[in-house]
């Protein structure tokens, strides 16, 4: 019988902390590669029980092997402060599946593996952080993959829990692209206006969060995504739903004085533009306004 395969986890806030305990409860035993220290995770998930899981917690990376599978749950912008444990725990046939926000998760991670050992990640899980170590999921999530042997090989992993679904997705450049339409637009505008996402309906900024998600569904479209044409519409529509009262991580970044995630949700957009020839003329202005206002909150 093949042992177990060994699994680590890069960042156990909200997001990391509940993929941890889905793996506990699929049979895993992860190791939590934090930089605040907590004596066990906790979760709990809707109307269940809380439950503690005693995994081993480590704040150092020195005394780590290397492990089958990665986790790289941190915010996209702190990859290089992942470095040291990526550095530790990648061996020859590790496996990463970067749960992170964006369109270049492959990239990432390529110091570290080859792309068909990345998995890109979809995240659609509600999850918060009450404390170090304290997680609340308020009902179970789903992960969305590339229909590749990696996304298959993670949502095996994952196995028959209920938690989190892992679901490998045929046309997953749709489904990335799609997100991050959602996630430039809500993000850039929110986090400027210090409002939730029910500002993005607001009369006064229609033009602006129209025409910023043409500009990102046209890139997208240059890498192989489909969207309807009335896409902007319905998703103005969504922004006027039950949404609206929601905070983006992005905006809630800004508003607690925290590094923002632009990079990977405004400027990737601008890059690949100019990679196809797109021009992208108000996502490039509002990367640049969302880039000085995240130096004067670190200054």
């Amino acid at each position: 019988m093949s042992a177990a395969p060994t699994v680590a986890v890069v960042g156990a806030g909200a997001i990391g902390g509940a993929m941890a305990a889905a793996l506990g409860d699929a049979g895993h035993c992860p190791q939590l590669c934090v930089r605040t220290p907590f004596a066990r995770l906790s979760r709990t998930l809707a109307d269940d029980a809380t439950r503690d899981y005693p995994f081993p917690v480590h704040t150092r990376a020195d005394a780590l092997a290397a492990v089958d599978w990665i986790l790289l749950c941190t915010k996209a912008h702190q990859i290089e402060s992942a470095q040291p444990w990526l550095e530790r725990l990648v061996g020859p046939a590790t496996r990463i599946a970067v749960m992170q926000n964006g369109v270049d998760h492959e990239q990432r991670v390529a110091p570290w593996v080859p792309g068909e050992r990345a998995v890109a990640c979809i995240i659609l899980l509600p999850s918060k952080l009450d404390a170090p170590g304290v997680v609340q999921q308020a009902r179970p999530g789903v992960v969305q993959v590339p229909d590749t042997l990696a996304g298959h090989a993670l949502a095996a992993l994952f196995g028959e829990q209920r938690a989190i679904r892992i679901e490998p997705t045929a046309d997953f450049v749709t489904v990335v692209w799609t997100k991050l339409v959602l996630n430039a637009v809500g993000g850039a505008i929110c986090a400027l206006a210090l409002q939730p996402l029910g500002a993005l309906a607001a009369p006064q900024v229609h033009g602006l969060a129209v025409g910023l998600m043409e500009e990102v569904m046209a890139v997208g479209r240059a890498e192989g995504a489909r969207f309807e044409d009335d896409f902007p519409r319905r998703t103005i529509e969504y922004f006027r739903g039950p949404i609206a009262s929601h905070w983006t991580s992005m905006a809630a970044d800004r508003r607690d004085g925290r590094r923002m995630e632009w990079d990977a949700r405004n400027a990737v957009v601008g890059r690949i533009g100019r990679k196809h020839g797109v021009p992208t003329p108000l996502n490039d202005a509002l990367t640049q306004l969302l880039a000085l206002a995240d130096s004067s909150t670190l200054a």
